[in-house]
């Protein structure tokens, strides 16, 4: 089983998130998608996250300012865990490596965005939910 981190980092205003224009994996090139990657040995969640974020956009955080509130888990294959954080670094993410980082307005995401994208965004920043721990969802369907 694979473990995997995929975050959102939004403007103080939660108008703004950052996100990446994938080339690998292939079922995901062209596509827009949280940033993140793989958790490494001995890593938490928040850990990786912090390390992904900084690897891939340039900005520094710390692991206490990503909180997980969703992961998704595909038995036997993967586990992605999905975090949040809050702060106006957004608008100093940059593309460090070949995958394009952009900043993008929450309210007019643009439609090559992975579909689940669409529910986890929002999902995140609704001040209705309080996520004192993750929302855990088993998914059953085969990725093409």
């Amino acid at each position: 089983m694979i473990n995997y981190v995929t975050g959102f980092m939004f403007s103080s205003d939660k108008k703004n998130v950052a996100l990446i224009t994938k080339i690998n994996p292939a079922w995901q090139k062209g596509l827009i998608n949280g940033i993140g990657g793989k958790i490494e040995l001995g890593e938490t969640p928040e850990q990786a996250m912090s390390r992904e974020f900084h690897e891939e956009t340039g900005v520094h955080t710390l692991p206490e300012q990503w909180t997980c509130y969703c992961i998704i888990n595909r038995p036997d294959k993967y586990s992605v865990n999905f975090l949040v954080s809050i702060n106006d670094n957004v608008f100093s993410t940059r593309s460090v490596e070949k995958e394009v980082v952009g900043v993008y307005e929450v309210s007019n995401l643009p439609h090559n965005i992975i579909d689940n994208l669409r529910w986890l965004i929002p999902m995140s920043i609704d001040k209705n939910l309080i996520f004192s721990r993750p929302i855990i969802l088993e998914e059953n369907r085969e990725i093409n």
